[in-house]
């Protein structure tokens, strides 16, 4: 099972901790890269996270607006597209000439305000700092 955590930064002008990313942790070798799609629901449970936190030593992708997606029968969760990720992936394998397995990606990040604009909604009180 995924492991969520949300990472904050401090509001410019009252410096209190705002959301900033999501990242959903699988771990090593756990990603069903097979699959289509991937949902999350906006109340999932989460750990909160400061940029201290932030460890460079996991593979990650980035999740980009492009890859999130909506589903009518899922009001309160947003999807992921694995497909769009892994054609992605792959153009960046090929053009950029990067060397990866699929199995050494052990998390996604996206950030919080493409998860406001694919669910069209302010998404930060479902993640405030805990």
């Amino acid at each position: 099972m995924a492991k969520l955590s949300v990472y904050y930064s401090e509001h410019p002008e009252d410096f209190h901790p705002v959301p900033d990313k999501l990242n959903i942790f699988f771990g090593h070798g756990r990603i069903e890269w097979h699959k289509t799609q991937f949902f999350i629901p906006l109340e999932a449970p989460f750990r909160s996270k400061t940029a201290d936190d932030y460890s460079e030593d996991i593979m990650s992708v980035s999740i980009l607006l492009e890859d999130l997606m909506t589903h009518p029968e899922r009001p309160n969760q947003f999807g992921i597209n694995i497909h769009s990720v892994v054609r992605r992936l792959e153009k960046l394998k090929h053009q950029e000439g990067l060397h990866f397995d699929y199995s050494d990606i052990e998390q996604f990040i996206i950030q919080m305000g493409d998860i406001e604009e694919i669910m069209q909604m302010d998404v930060k009180p479902f993640y405030e700092w805990r």
